[in-house]
């Protein structure tokens, strides 16, 4: 599962996207039980709680060694595969440095990307609730998609076939074009939200669908 938290030091946010209805009713119970977690809204396999108290350590977060440094931890904290994802705003590199090293005395660090603040589209990325783009896919869906980007089948004109990339993964074209159309379609399902943000022109969704 993925895991985004907004905190404001008294009570947390928390956003939790799973694979299937069956694991958010568990997760749910979870955190209804562990830390008397309030359901806030809910979907077929996303829902948003909120907690009753904050659930991490003002001194030893994260958010609390960048503040000691003179830095700023900007929402949300996305939790994955075992590891926290942060982004950091500092005011020089020495800050980000000594950040870095604070948080290396509590755990493992790996620094993705640094940018100078004048290159962060700030304004235009907060408040977008991060999406996990690979819920709801299974390993054959993935599998599909990434050999098909690989062989170029989506490239204008494609430098494939679809009915040789079959043939190598072992799979009639049929079923090897189910797989891949389903794996398409939960990417767009999983990216919709931020596809939504972004689409300026669009103010409802004619037919089958949502509306942003």
């Amino acid at each position: 599962m993925e895991m985004s938290t907004w905190c404001n030091v008294d009570k947390e946010v928390i956003r939790v996207i799973v694979l299937n209805e069956s694991q958010l009713r568990e997760v749910v119970s979870y955190a209804r039980e562990k830390f008397g977690a309030r359901l806030l809204a809910s979907g077929l396999n996303s829902a948003l709680l909120a907690s009753c108290d904050c659930m991490c350590d003002e001194y030893n977060s994260s958010a609390g060694i960048a503040d000691r440094y003179g830095s700023w931890s900007v929402p949300p904290t996305t939790y994955f595969g075992g590891w926290e994802t942060h982004r950091i705003i500092s005011r020089n590199k020495l800050s980000l440095k000594k950040f870095a090293d604070g948080v290396k005395k509590i755990g493992k660090i790996e620094i993705v990307a640094v940018r100078e603040r004048d290159q962060l589209d700030m304004l235009n990325s907060l408040g977008v609730v991060p999406i996990h783009f690979f819920g709801g896919l299974t390993n054959r869906q993935l599998r599909a998609i990434v050999t098909a980007y690989e062989n170029g089948l989506f490239e204008v004109p494609a430098r494939t076939k679809m009915d040789r990339i079959a043939k190598a993964e072992g799979l009639s074209r049929s079923t090897y074009g189910e797989h891949l159309r389903k794996a398409m379609l939960q990417l767009v399902e999983n990216s919709y939200p931020i596809l939504k943000l972004y689409d300026k022109g669009s103010v409802q969704t004619l037919g089958k669908g949502r509306t942003g």
